[in-house]
């Protein structure tokens, strides 16, 4: 069990710069240096601390540190994480796939489909939060059944004028949704397809 525990644990401090090495190779970091490498405030990781939220214990000289493999654990964790010298601004599996609401393997079939960069902290894997939302609000059009009119001129790619006359001939079914008028994605879809036959 641990052997596998070994295989599948991505430690990060071999994607780190020398720096950050000599100060890791010590086995424990301050609370500024873990606030630092994670890219969180010094502030938000003492209100963590005394929360027990992140195992910490005292050194020689009284002063909090943490563990380096106490802090890799608690870092991968985390649902979201800021830009630091570990990586990119990054949401964990379960984060994207509460995020988007859809099931675990289909997160991973959207994040193979459109290549979202990913690295692996600890024994989880984390995806580039940036490219997650950019290319979560053009797949999400696909999958509603209805959309604004600027996700219908995105969707069908046809001019906002044949859009308003299919809306205006009623081809296109309109809801109400409080002070949003959204419109039928299938109506929209198969007036797409209509155009590109009819050309």
């Amino acid at each position: 069990m641990t052997n596998n525990f070994i295989k599948h644990f991505y430690d990060p401090y071999d994607s780190l710069d020398v720096g950050w090495k000599l100060v890791i190779d010590k086995g424990y970091l301050s609370i500024a240096e873990a606030a630092t490498l994670s890219g969180f405030s010094r502030q938000y990781l003492y209100k963590l601390q005394k929360r027990g939220v992140i195992n910490s214990q005292p050194n020689e000289h009284g002063h909090s540190v943490i563990k380096w493999r106490h802090f890799v654990k608690w870092y991968s964790s985390l649902p979201s994480t800021p830009t630091s010298p570990i990586g990119y601004a990054s949401l964990s599996l379960s984060e994207l796939i509460r995020y988007t609401g859809m099931s675990r393997c289909w997160v991973l079939k959207f994040a193979s489909r459109y290549n979202i960069p990913s690295y692996y902290v600890g024994r989880h894997r984390r995806f580039c939060k940036t490219t997650c939302i950019e290319v979560w609000n053009l797949e999400r059009i696909k999958i509603k059944p209805w959309v604004t009119i600027e996700e219908c001129i995105t969707i069908s790619e046809l001019p906002p004028v044949s859009i308003y006359w299919a809306i205006a001939k009623s081809r296109i079914r309109v809801k109400h949704t409080g002070n949003v008028i959204l419109y039928s994605r299938k109506d929209i879809m198969d007036l797409a397809k209509k155009e590109v036959e009819y050309v």
